[in-house]
């Protein structure tokens, strides 16, 4: 009998560890029906105007919601062979952000932006895991939209990864996302 209660409670426990990755990646797709909503041009039109900025091939393209602006953020491989990290607005179809994405340039503007952080990187550590409990796993300083940011990868208590970004001028945050695997995905 006991080894019947034993066999019930581990299918039950995997079944509700199978339910939460399931409803991640509903709650992940409802996320991107809404913002799909409203985008006012479609991911092949985004598509489009980013390999016309940077000619190559699109590893990764996702809709995202950075401060109240809807982007497509675009990875892409140049024909050069450079990764590029490319944002597009899905209301006007504007360029709103590229970046290189090689170890060479990181050094470079990582120094760039160090000089205008006014908050250090373990304040900002301590700024995120207010607003997210957990441990954090990397720290790195980034542009976005012409502000400079600290974005604290963090393992939340509660089995997620999620990325924080602290703005690097005064420590309030700016956003929150949780980070998913979209590229394990079958």
């Amino acid at each position: 009998m006991k080894k019947y209660i034993i066999s019930a409670l581990a299918v039950g426990i995997i079944a509700g560890g199978g339910y939460t990755f399931v409803n991640a990646d509903i709650q992940d797709e409802e996320n991107q029906a809404e913002l799909a909503k409203q985008a006012q041009i479609t991911e092949q039109e985004a598509t489009k105007i980013a390999l016309e900025k940077v000619p190559g091939t699109v590893n990764e393209v996702e809709l995202e919601n950075e401060d109240g602006l809807i982007v497509y953020e675009f990875e892409i491989v140049g024909e050069d062979g450079s990764e590029q990290d490319l944002d597009v607005d899905a209301k006007t179809g504007e360029i709103v952000k590229v970046e290189a994405d090689d170890d060479e340039n990181d050094d470079f503007s990582q120094a760039d932006l160090a000089k205008q952080a006014k908050i250090t990187k373990d304040e900002a550590s301590e700024n995120a895991l207010e607003q997210v409990p957990g441990t954090v796993t990397e720290v790195e300083l980034d542009d976005e939209n012409g502000l400079v940011v600290y974005d604290v990868e963090i393992n939340a208590k509660d089995g997620t990864q999620q990325s924080v970004k602290v703005d690097a001028k005064t420590g309030k945050i700016v956003n929150v996302e949780l980070e998913t695997d979209d590229d394990n995905k079958v």
